[in-house]
């Protein structure tokens, strides 16, 4: 164990562990095997992600408990998919040897951490994690995913270099302190008059911006703001972000929704970044109506795929904000000088012709001349919905806030997309591969067995055999099965 880290796991010793039974000194004993998380966790301890986590002090000014226990513990609550603070203590606060896991000690799983609230039988007051989550801040939630990502791309786990910009909202009551209000009109369809109606929705809440890797699957950078805030003007800030993070690995192609059409960020992602981009046009796009309209003349690029018709066009200039803020500044003037862009039209979607006005119109610094290339690579913007915020909102419990606070907003939000992000590079065949390390590394690989019991004494704990145990307590059976008494008299230091 690295004797850096303030907080860490208990140590194995299996010989140390069997003299304190014998000297009455056996703190706890309970069954081996966690499943996921026993795995999960050696993971974690390899890749160094409990040394990210261990930095005392973060935002408290008197600690009980070490940030980082708090910082797991509520992590697991995430991994278990623990939907409400109020079903902790019975989903999680149950398991003897996950509690050990995490590192609480025997004293504080049977008597708890502290004597506030209710205390009693359970480690700590849910309300502790609660209040953990409030008082850590974006800077430092901040710095845990950077941290996390570095490591994760250091460790080669981001492999791809296409990246997608998306947001989505994270909806909270009006009684949320912090909370910003979005209202939109939308249109439903009345079935007696047969109408369309126009009404108005409110929602109170946040806004989740992430930069997401689509083959890791792994979120490289990521801010929480106010539900009524543009997601564009954050846009370029997030992408040096995901870059700082990156390291050496690079953002080649990010695609882009419509919510972040910017001339100036696109600009700077092109001529200052070195990223291509694709992204969506609005309809109502000056750029976008001509580009349709440049569609129908003889000289683009026609190209079909499996489910798309596509006709490219190069060198659109008519998007002038397409350009640095300091050429704006002189737009109306002679020498203004514009850049141009290429287009994509989508004609056609699986045989079925697209009325002109509704045709798609992708805007892109990548080559044409092979239009339905675009179409296809933007495609895979649609998996950022599937395989990330529908995933965070139903399996993950993004959307399920704590406590009714910014800080506690972002502190949850941000915990839950650097577990997911985690969980995704574990689930890989170099994750699994990793874990299995740590396994053997910390306990000497097999725990599944039913016929193994884990101990905890003092600060050290050891993974018994059951007639291994016999024998420690002495009080063997007549016939042993699976061990050779002599030979585990020897490795426990057993003299009789």
């Amino acid at each position: 164990m690295d004797e850096k880290i303030n907080w860490k796991f208990y140590e194995r010793n299996d010989k140390k562990v069997a003299r304190l039974v014998r000297e009455g000194s056996l703190e706890t004993i309970t069954g081996t095997g966690w499943g996921f998380l026993d795995r999960f966790f050696s993971f974690l301890y390899e890749i160094g992600f409990f040394k990210i986590i261990d930095t005392p002090g973060r935002g408290y000014t008197r600690i009980l408990i070490p940030v980082a226990r708090l910082i797991t513990t509520y992590s697991v609550k995430i991994l278990l998919g623990i939907s409400s603070m109020n079903k902790i203590p019975d989903l999680l606060f149950r398991e003897v040897s996950l509690l050990k896991l995490i590192g609480f000690t025997a004293a504080q799983i049977k008597e708890g951490s502290c004597r506030r609230g209710k205390g009693g039988s359970i480690p700590i007051n849910k309300n502790t994690l609660s209040r953990m989550l409030e008082r850590l801040s974006t800077l430092e939630v901040n710095e845990i995913l950077a941290s996390t990502v570095k490591t994760l791309a250091k460790k080669k786990f981001i492999k791809g270099s296409v990246f997608v910009l998306d947001a989505t909202d994270i909806p909270t009551t009006d009684k949320c302190e912090g909370r910003g209000v979005k209202t939109v009109k939308i249109k439903k369809y009345d079935k007696l008059t047969k109408e369309f109606i126009e009404t108005e929705k409110t929602t109170y809440g946040f806004k989740l911006i992430v930069i997401w890797e689509i083959k890791s699957k792994v979120v490289v950078a990521a801010k929480v703001v106010k539900i009524s805030e543009h997601e564009s003007k954050h846009a370029l800030s997030l992408v040096e972000t995901a870059r700082q993070n990156l390291g050496e690995s690079k953002i080649s192609l990010l695609l882009i929704d419509a919510g972040f059409v910017d001339g100036v960020f696109l600009f700077k992602l092109k001529h200052k970044l070195k990223t291509d981009f694709i992204v969506r046009a609005r309809k109502n796009m000056h750029v976008a109506m001509d580009a349709r309209s440049l569609a129908q003349t003889p000289g683009c690029f026609k190209g079909q795929s499996k489910e798309y018709s596509c006709i490219g066009i190069e060198n659109l200039s008519s998007y002038s904000q397409y350009n640095c803020v300091e050429a704006l500044r002189n737009i109306y003037k002679k020498d203004f000088k514009s850049f141009n862009l290429n287009a994509v039209v989508v004609t056609e979607y699986k045989g079925r012709k697209i009325a002109n006005e509704k045709q798609t119109v992708f805007l892109t610094s990548l080559d044409v001349k092979n239009p339905c290339t675009v179409a296809d690579y933007y495609d895979n913007r649609s998996l950022i919905e599937n395989c990330l915020f529908r995933e965070l909102k139903q399996g993950w419990n993004i959307t399920k806030i704590p406590m009714k606070k910014k800080s506690a907003v972002i502190s949850h939000t941000i915990l839950t997309l650097v577990m997911y992000s985690l969980n995704a590079c574990y689930q890989t065949e170099e994750g699994k591969k990793l874990a299995e390390k740590g396994i053997r590394k910390l306990r000497d690989a097999d725990l599944s067995s039913i016929h193994k019991v884990i101990v905890f004494a003092g600060s050290y704990f050891a993974i018994f055999d059951i007639e291994e145990y016999s024998l420690i307590v002495r009080s063997p059976p007549k016939e042993f099965f699976r061990i050779n008494p002599t030979i585990a008299k020897k490795r426990l230091g057993l003299k009789d």
